[in-house]
């Protein structure tokens, strides 16, 4: 501790003011939403409610093979638009209006997917995140990358068939705590450098939340599957044809 002290003594005295004010241009000046909002990484969590299996469930979800509700309503799975393109330069921006009651939501903010796990997480390098709520910003969005295989002993809630099931998968993904009855809106920003020879890509996805100012009803407990049940029948047909009648209605897009 005493090489630490005189070390920072040295800084301060050989320019000190330079270096603070250094210090100070390097400091995030945005204001960042409490940690009690989100769920922590390395929590201790069950099988279902693990990081990968609720990631998972919305990358599922999102192809139409399960409600936007699981657990008995316990946790409401945000929309993702899995089929949106990079484009190096430009902004494609994504809204979606959402009417929820107060419980957990699991949103995804970014989804990476190769045959082999080191090929998934250099995908993941290529995003910068930037996650906020109502305008105070999660600290440190890299903290919520989870990397799981779609058959792999951490998920237990999709049944992809063949190849699909050793695909080695990537999220980012964030379960927020439930939030105060009223209007919210959750914001996405991916800055996504597809080559180095290119110009980043940027993505938002807007989230306009109405929370209801109560819990989960019987119609939304009634959406979730019964976790207790038999395990579904293998759906073969490709992901690119499934319906996706249980997805969100349609978000609005735009540059």
């Amino acid at each position: 501790m005493a090489a630490i002290a005189v070390g920072c003594l040295t800084a301060v005295g050989c320019g000190g003011s330079h270096e603070a004010r250094r210090a100070s241009a390097a400091a995030d000046p945005k204001p960042l939403l409490p940690d009690r909002f989100v769920r922590q990484p390395g929590v201790k969590t069950t099988m279902d409610t693990n990081p990968a299996n609720l990631a998972s469930a919305v990358v599922t979800y999102n192809f139409g093979q399960l409600p936007m509700y699981i657990d008995g309503a316990a946790f409401r799975l945000l929309p993702h638009d899995l089929e949106q393109t990079s484009e190096p330069g430009r902004t494609l921006r994504t809204v979606y209006r959402l009417t929820v009651p107060r419980t957990r939501l699991v949103l995804d903010t970014a989804v990476t997917a190769a045959p082999v796990v080191s090929e998934t997480r250099e995908l993941a390098r290529g995003y910068t995140i930037s996650v906020s709520v109502d305008g105070r910003y999660v600290r440190d969005p890299n903290r919520f990358w989870v990397f799981y295989r779609n058959n792999g002993p951490q998920i237990c809630r999709i049944y992809f068939p063949g190849d699909l099931g050793s695909l080695n998968m990537g999220a980012n993904s964030i379960v927020f705590q439930p939030l105060p009855a009223g209007a919210h809106r959750l914001r996405v920003e991916l800055r996504h450098q597809v080559s180095d020879s290119a110009p980043a890509a940027r993505l938002l996805a807007d989230y306009r939340l109405r929370v209801l100012p109560r819990g989960p009803n019987a119609a939304e407990r009634a959406l979730s599957p019964n976790e207790e049940g038999p395990k579904p029948a293998t759906n073969r047909t490709p992901l690119t044809f499934r319906a996706t009648g249980q997805v969100d209605a349609a978000p609005q897009t735009g540059p």
